[in-house]
């Protein structure tokens, strides 16, 4: 479906929160914690169901890239959420290293037995790297990277715009560099050692600051960067020389929210996997989570990107007593559930630029959403033509405007929509109807 390359540019700030600086949404403040290389102890997710209670609204969102956020705050109690943080280790130095420490890792880094390296030491390593160098805190707020172990569960399926990747070769563990050329796709450049990583990454991220230059609405993603300049253009203002990386095809490997869900026991790093249903915890549940990790598992959960946690250490003959917690619960554990096949936004109760509950909706529309696919995520419901809680195009898509929805096909929130003004029960029945017998 045909429509401009970006949204209405008056819904877009350009950056994105953090703790430092969180960013002023329907319910309040919404403030990110950038949980290293994405491990919370038991003890920590119990903290932070805690903080949730005490300083919020009791919702917890887990984000595209692997974050939690905390919704609901008010400014005055902003001081002393963050002295708490603070104490417990999760509260970045200043706002500008916060901000550069956009890093999505692999969910089992350091627990697959058949991963290339370990990824919780290289995605730390990289971490101290961005965030020792106030040149680079000049990125763009959205820039961000990969680290991937190069284990069973891949992350070929998460937006970023630098991607290390952990390769086994006869010389031994190395590090395969990749940079996005266009969306969706990733061009390798380099292979390099473990060590070298860091900072290669960041040669990158300094060729993009440099590439930026004082243009004229400049390029904020990698792969707009290569569109404007070319690949060899970045290839050199990065110092990687003359030739970039001949990689033979990475064997295929499992990702996304259906991939890891349910008993995983028996999987590589033994685990089970628990979505967050439509990409948000309770308090409750983040406190319930904490207790099953640390009664039942390793004392530890494992956050993904494709809104889901993973419980490491969880024996298989531990399960049936734990199947009633999940149900009580009401996590996603089956990779068949209904509320899979519905991407959402906060909606009108969490967003002011939406004009619709999407939540509520979602909720609606989660079964009849499941028929148009039997796998994946059909149906991308957002309050606004923004479209943040899936920037990329969906087979479906339900847009709010004035409080109805425009249908877009195979397209995003802000596409040329194929039916306009419709009610709820119009949109299911549209959806219906594109639905097979």
């Amino acid at each position: 479906m045909s429509g401009s390359d970006k949204p209405n540019p008056e819904l877009v700030k350009g950056w994105c929160p953090g703790a430092r600086r969180p960013m002023e949404t329907g319910d309040g403040l919404l403030v990110r914690l950038r949980i290293t290389a994405g491990i919370v102890s038991a003890d920590l997710a119990g903290e932070i169901a805690d903080l949730s209670r005490r300083f919020g609204n009791e919702l917890i969102d887990l984000s595209q890239r692997g974050n939690l956020q905390l919704r609901g705050v008010e400014e005055d109690d902003l001081y002393e959420l963050l002295g708490r943080l603070d104490r417990l280790g999760i509260l970045d130095p200043s706002a500008e290293a916060e901000a550069v420490r956009n890093i999505v890792p692999s969910p089992l880094a350091g627990l697959d037995p058949s991963a290339a390296i370990d990824g919780r030491t290289l995605a730390r390593a990289l971490e101290a790297r961005l965030t020792s160098d106030p040149s680079l805190f000049a990125l763009p707020g959205k820039f961000g990277f990969v680290v991937d172990e190069g284990g069973s569960l891949g992350l070929d399926d998460v937006a970023v715009d630098v991607r290390l990747t952990g390769l086994a070769t006869p010389e031994g563990p190395r590090v395969l560099v990749a940079v996005a050329d266009r969306p969706g796709h990733h061009q390798p450049i380099a292979v390099v050692s473990v060590e070298e990583a860091p900072d290669r990454a960041a040669d990158l991220a300094r060729a993009m600051i440099a590439l930026r230059g004082g243009r004229p609405e400049a390029p904020r993603r990698m792969h707009e960067i290569v569109a404007a300049t070319g690949i060899a253009a970045l290839f050199h203002a990065s110092g990687f020389g003359e030739v970039m990386a001949e990689v033979a095809s990475l064997r295929p490997r499992r990702t996304g929210a259906a991939a890891v869900l349910g008993d995983q026991t028996h999987a590589p790093g033994g685990f089970i996997g628990v979505g967050a249903p439509f990409g948000r915890f309770t308090a409750d549940q983040m406190a319930l989570l904490g207790e099953l990790a640390g009664e039942r598992a390793a004392g530890e959960i494992r956050l993904t990107p494709w809104r889901t946690v993973l419980i490491p250490g969880v024996k298989p003959e531990k399960l049936p007593r734990i199947r009633p917690w999940i149900a009580a619960g009401r996590f996603v554990f089956a990779a068949d559930d209904p509320r899979l096949a519905v991407v959402t936004c906060a909606g009108s109760t969490g967003c002011r630029n939406a004009s619709r509950d999407t939540r509520a909706d979602a909720e609606q529309l989660a079964a009849t959403a499941r028929r148009l696919a039997h796998a994946g995520t059909p149906l991308h419901l957002s309050g606004c033509e923004k479209g943040c809680a899936h920037p990329g195009p969906a087979p479906f898509t339900l847009t709010a405007r004035d409080g109805a929805y425009d249908l877009v096909r195979d397209g995003r929130a802000w596409d040329t929509p194929a039916i306009r003004h419709l009610t709820l029960d119009e949109a299911k029945a549209a959806l219906a109807d594109y639905a097979p017998f």
